[in-house]
């Protein structure tokens, strides 16, 4: 039952978390930018993505394939290396939606600069993008061996 309930859990916030990139992505291109709310997001993707990983580690660890099978899978950690680049991508646009509220909140008309929307614009496509091989590592994990 232990292993049901985390397979649901972690798969409800993986979900989550992709529904907020993509939003992200979409308040990015609504004018005019709403930085603060762009800023709230950006940290419920960070607080989802926490858990997903300490969902995912609670999986691999008492879920019911146990943590031999993960440890010698070869997709697993291709997906846990994903998932590393993932957040890595989210750096810069988090930084910047930081720096952004902070500047709307000294200058109430603030406006991002068009280049640095771009820019970010343009690390959340690659976040989207490897969203692409984490569900095929995942799964390939899944079914490991074929």
């Amino acid at each position: 039952m232990l292993d049901l309930i985390l397979a649901v859990l972690h798969h409800i916030l993986v979900f989550g978390l992709v529904a907020m990139i993509m939003a992200e992505r979409v308040l990015l291109r609504a004018l005019p930018i709403d930085v603060n709310r762009l800023a709230r997001l950006d940290a419920g993707v960070g607080g989802a993505a926490v858990m997903v990983l300490i969902v995912g580690v609670c999986r691999a660890i008492w879920g019911g394939k146990g943590w031999m099978f993960y440890e010698a899978n070869p997709f697993f950690w291709a997906k846990v290396v994903t998932f590393g680049l993932i957040a890595a991508a989210s750096i810069p646009p988090t930084l910047r939606f930081l720096a952004w509220r902070k500047a709307a909140r000294a200058s109430p008309g603030f406006h991002p600069d068009p280049l640095d929307v771009q820019r970010v614009g343009r690390w959340l496509s690659v976040e989207a993008l490897l969203l692409v091989p984490l569900l095929a590592f995942a799964a390939a994990m899944a079914r490991w061996p074929f």
